[in-house]
């Protein structure tokens, strides 16, 4: 590289896989702000190899039985260590404590309920603000390219000294390093577009959470569900990431292939909640020998292991405790045992007295977001827009369900408007009601969308990638326009077929109306997901709270015939308050013909109408008699808009 003729010098530095660019000025010297940020790299790169070793003591977490009301240890005097660079595999029968030993030393546990002690390069502390946590669950958006999900991730992740360039180029780099190039710019996948295979689908989930490199780094049994060809290729990856970066990388598995087995550097086998074994994978053979259960000639090791400690099978539950009891002493009194208890005394002497740039940087640089609240909210609302647009299951088919309603509705009520007769009042009010809750219902379609962005919000809040705020902000702001496109859809194909009030004040509160109601049955759904998280009770509930508004709203139970303990439903039901403003919105201005009777006193004919004067002298009635005989008279559409 030539210096005097290059504008810009590309300073390469290990922290965090980025690249910091140095511009020059015309007179050859650096730019302030780039010397800056030049020397705060500087501070640390000298220590940026520099990994975290994490070790832990007497570690137990004990909780209250809800039954017994005993208390009950999850996991029991556990210890281990593990350095930089290395991959420890958590192995054990389903129920052992693999995935409560994962989140005891991620800091996802209450620490009330937590005891013993875990240390950071040899002191005392918490990993949270140092790592991530990769859940079993391989949660993405489905609608989303490979690389716009890494790179959403990157945009959140990075802070704004680094420069759009440099964020391309770490996610290409991340991309390059997972094996994902050739799926780089397809979608992951839904129930209803095609993606990526599972393999990969779980290397491009890792990816997201990893791109920043964090020092520790959790994995959840990352290989569930995936074939054995699949299995291994994912801890291939992790395991070279982790000899690259310094990583250190602890994973929970469930039933490893031998050469995956043979990727890791130590093994933890835990059965009902104590330590089996801990300790470097291959004297684990010599261990399980001298306990008496020598691993057979060509059997995959981790399958032996699993079935000896295993004892969920043993009828006799007290013999089945004495049992991993047994081993669980045996390898306490065992030389691996000392091995691990002396190596975890050597780490505190190893790093005592010396200044750990590495864990005072990234734990300050941990403790807030990266991103500012309005860079956050940008971010988001970009994604939730590529989002809505893709999804068919949050919009298409509800446009769909949309239009195919308004058109049942046309077939019922067709020219409606045109006939101002008394008989046509009742079915001008079952018009509008059914308006209000056919498109209100819509809504439910979306709770399966709903479920999933919660568990993707709860992946990447609790990895630091943004805080609620700009998440829900950025998700109501992109939903009204969506909502809205819905509403004017079914609206503009229903309202003027049926002919309802052409005033054009009267369709503009109608529309109004009608998409406030779509808003407020919107948030009811969501708030339903957001606390429920099984789909099919979700599901069941947002059908039901529907019904309920629906069956409260004035239509099909006066509200005098309201039973007292619902009377409140009536009070805040929004349906009630959509369906009384547009019917006054309709009904304001017109009249109505009543129907003649066959009957006549001094040659004058007598009619029979079902609102205003009954006296049966009048031949007509208007629309603010049908509203004084419902008692919406002294309704006002401006402050039912606004409750």
């Amino acid at each position: 590289m030539d210096n005097n003729n290059d504008q810009e010098i590309l300073e390469h530095h290990n922290f965090i896989g980025a690249e910091t660019i140095i511009n020059k000025n015309e007179n050859g010297k650096n730019d302030k702000n780039s010397l800056n940020t030049k020397i705060e790299i500087d501070h640390i790169s000298s220590e940026s190899t520099q990994g975290v070793d994490l070790s832990w003591k007497d570690l137990s977490y004990e909780i209250t039985n809800s039954k017994t009301k005993k208390r009950q240890k999850i996991i029991e005097n556990m210890y281990g260590v593990i350095e930089a660079g290395e991959v420890l595999g958590v192995l054990g029968p389903s129920g052992s404590g693999k995935s409560t030993l994962l989140d005891v030393l991620a800091g996802r546990k209450d620490k009330k309920l937590v005891s013993g002690e875990i240390c950071l390069n040899g002191k005392p502390g918490q990993p949270k603000h140092l790592s991530t946590y990769v859940m079993q669950e391989h949660v993405m958006n489905g609608v989303l390219t490979v690389r716009e999900s890494i790179q959403f991730a990157a945009d959140l992740c990075f802070p704004k000294s680094y420069s759009a360039a440099d964020r391309r180029a770490r996610v290409q780099q991340i991309i390059t390093e997972f094996g994902l190039d050739r799926v780089a710019e397809s979608k992951i996948g839904t129930n209803f577009v095609r993606g990526i295979s599972g393999g990969e689908k779980r290397r491009a989930s890792i990816a997201t959470q990893i791109l920043t490199h964090p020092k520790i780094i959790f994995l959840d049994e990352p290989t569930t569900g995936l074939d054995s060809a699949a299995s291994y290729n994912v801890i291939k990856v992790i395991v070279e990431m982790a000899q690259k970066y310094n990583l250190t990388v602890i994973a929970s598995l469930h039933q490893p292939s031998t050469k995956t087995f043979e990727l890791l550097d130590k093994i933890c086998l835990i059965a009902r909640g104590r330590t089996v074994y801990f300790g470097d994978r291959e004297p684990a053979n010599d261990f399980f020998e001298r306990a008496g259960y020598p691993v057979p000639s060509y059997f995959n090791p981790a399958d032996h292991f699993l079935y000896v400690i295993n004892s969920d099978f043993n009828t006799d539950k007290r013999k089945g405790e004495d049992y991993v009891m047994k081993l669980s002493n045996e390898f306490k009194n065992s030389r691996e045992s000392a091995e691990i208890q002396e190596k975890i005394t050597t780490l505190i002497h190893k790093h005592q007295g010396k200044e750990d740039i590495v864990l005072k940087v990234m734990s300050k640089k941990k403790s807030r977001y990266e991103r500012n609240f309005f860079q956050q909210f940008i971010i988001l609302l970009n994604r939730c827009y590529k989002n809505n647009i893709r999804n068919i299951l949050l919009f298409w088919i509800r446009m769909s369900f949309s239009i195919s309603l308004s058109l049942l509705m046309v077939s019922y009520w067709w020219k409606l408007g045109d006939k101002l007769e008394q008989d046509s009042v009742l079915r001008r009010m079952t018009a509008h009601f059914y308006s209000i809750t056919l498109l209100t219902s819509l809504s439910v379609a979306a709770v399966p969308v709903f479920l999933e962005e919660r568990l993707l919000f709860e992946r990447e809040r609790s990895n630091h990638f943004y805080s609620a705020g700009p998440y829900a902000l950025s998700h109501t702001i992109m939903s009204l326009p969506f909502v809205l496109i819905i509403t004017l859809t079914f609206t503009s194909i229903s309202y003027p077929l049926v002919a309802l009030n052409n005033d054009i004040y009267s369709i503009i509160n109608f529309i109004i109306l009608l998409f406030l109601a779509a808003l407020a049955s919107e948030s009811t759904v969501i708030f339903i997901s957001a606390i429920i998280p099984d789909f099919v009770i979700a599901i069941s509930i947002a059908s039901f709270a529907h019904a309920f508004w629906m069956m409260s709203s004035g239509y099909v139970v006066t509200p005098s015939t309201l039973p007292l303990l619902l009377s409140w439903a009536y009070r805040i039901n929004y349906q009630r308050y959509t369906y009384e403003a547009i019917l006054v919105n309709d009904f304001v201005g017109l009249k109505f013909g009543c129907q003649e009777l066959p009957l006549a006193v001094d040659d004058m004919p007598l009619y029979s109408c079902l609102y205003g004067d009954k006296s049966g002298l009048s031949s007509q009635f208007s629309g603010a008699d049908v509203l004084q005989e419902l008692q919406y008279d002294e309704t006002k559409i401006w402050l039912w808009t606004v409750r």
